[in-house]
């Protein structure tokens, strides 16, 4: 049986990482025909598309002099652009610092319940919020859970903030204090809050350029492209796949946990159990062209939290970038909402009707295609049984020699960023002596 020393399962940011920064004698399978997983850009009709959005944050030194060193020069910063689209009206994001501007009566509901919440927080000691739908209520108050976190997250993730913990939001939801809120609901404050105030993108090519960058720098004899792994043994530590099996010192995977626990045919019955408990919203959108040159009133992406829309989200990348569009043309990413079904028609009849209500389109006939597509894997859903089961799952993993990476490896929210830093904190505990 040929014997590598290092396996990296998929070849997204993290697995590109790992072999970027490990090196040595490594195979890579990669399931489609070319390197970058959901960081893949889509070429329709000269419209460039990616996975929904993907804007390149960075914080880490290392980071950023990694895609300084990948791309010199090849990088534009973008100040954001983003708004919310409920009441007939156009806000600042986020909403829980930009109430200016709406209607009195749900102006005064917000400010209301968020003065009250913040009295409430700075009396008694309380305890801590069982899930999602109280930490909103205690940190923004019910006017603001009502009109935009509610709604906007259920149909982001398709359940109740009651089913979902409050584990993952202490980067990605911004919590002004009631100065910033009140500010913002007098139209005093244009503070830029949020881990994406700006952010990084390839001046050409979409997002794809930067792993294609990290491509560019491997060998590409060590890919397996069109390759899809069948099973895994973590005991006898070999992987098979096209009829042949392959022995492994070290194996990187950057597969979703349910994937690779369904891959291993000695997976004990408790593990096979806990993946069985994990769950995650579908990635479901639609890949828009219009016949005009800049959509959704200049912003980047628009938040839709009323059940009106089926879609909770619209972003336009070539509204950040002209040059992902067709001179005088532009594109939408349209995603989804989780918590109810409409049919292509419906759909592409609603966002007409959303794009002719806030004056980007005059005629459905200047929406050019329409291009559904899905993924399996979108949000983690963090309910009450997901950290004990990831745990169980990742504990067991790592007894047997295997590192489970990158967003859906590791079942968690996080950024592009982050998935280069597994693969290089990944190579790291490689390179250390056992």
């Amino acid at each position: 049986m040929e014997r590598k020393e290092l396996i990296i399962l998929g070849a997204g940011l993290s697995g590109l990482s790992t072999a970027l920064h490990r090196g040595g004698d490594y195979l890579v399978l990669e399931r489609e025909g070319r390197p970058g997983g959901l960081t893949r850009t889509e070429d329709i009709e000269g419209f460039l598309f990616n996975h929904t959005g993907h804007w390149l944050h960075l914080r880490d030194p290392r980071i950023q002099a990694l895609v300084a060193d990948l791309l010199p020069g090849g990088m534009v910063t973008v100040q954001r652009r983003a708004a919310i689209w409920s009441n007939g009206v156009f806000t600042l994001y986020p909403f829980q610092a930009n109430l200016h501007g709406l209607p009195r009566e749900v102006l005064r509901e917000c400010l209301q319940g968020a003065v009250a919440a913040a009295v409430q927080r700075a009396g008694r000691k309380q305890a801590e919020p069982r899930n999602f739908l109280e930490y909103t209520h205690r940190h923004f108050g019910d006017g603001i859970a009502r009109h935009f976190i509610v709604p906007y997250n259920t149909k982001l993730w398709g359940v109740s903030p009651a089913e979902v913990t409050a584990e993952w939001t202490q980067r990605f939801v911004p919590i002004p204090d009631i100065a910033q809120i009140v500010d913002g609901a007098l139209g005093l404050s244009r503070e830029a809050l949020g881990y994406n105030a700006s952010f990084l993108y390839p001046a050409e090519g979409g997002i794809e350029t930067l792993a294609r960058a990290m491509y560019a720098r491997l060998d590409p004899s060590r890919f397996l492209m069109n390759t899809r792994p069948r099973r895994l043994s973590t005991a006898e530590r070999w992987v098979e796949f096209g009829g042949e099996r392959v022995a492994y010192g070290a194996l990187v995977s950057t597969l979703a946990l349910p994937d690779l626990v369904e891959l291993a045919i000695d997976a004990p019955d408790a593990v096979r159990d806990a993946a069985r408990r994990l769950r995650c919203s579908p990635l479901r959108y639609v890949n828009v062209a219009l016949d005009v040159p800049r959509p959704l009133d200049g912003n980047h992406w628009i938040y839709l939290p009323e059940a009106r829309y089926p879609f909770y989200r619209v972003g336009s990348a070539s509204n950040a970038l002209p040059g992902l569009a067709p001179a005088g043309r532009s594109s939408l990413y349209v995603e989804l909402a989780n918590d109810q079904q409409a049919s292509e028609p419906e759909v592409v009849a609603s966002l007409a009707g959303f794009l002719k209500e806030i004056g980007s389109i005059e005629h459905e006939r200047q929406i050019r295609f329409a291009a559904f597509r899905e993924h399996p894997w979108g949000y983690v859903i963090f309910d009450r049984h997901c950290a004990d089961a990831r745990a169980a799952i990742l504990d067991f993993l790592a007894s047997r020699g295997v590192h489970s990476i990158g967003r859906y490896g590791g079942w968690t929210y996080n950024s592009m960023e982050d998935a280069i830093l597994d693969g290089l904190r990944t190579a790291e505990s490689l390179a250390r002596p056992a």
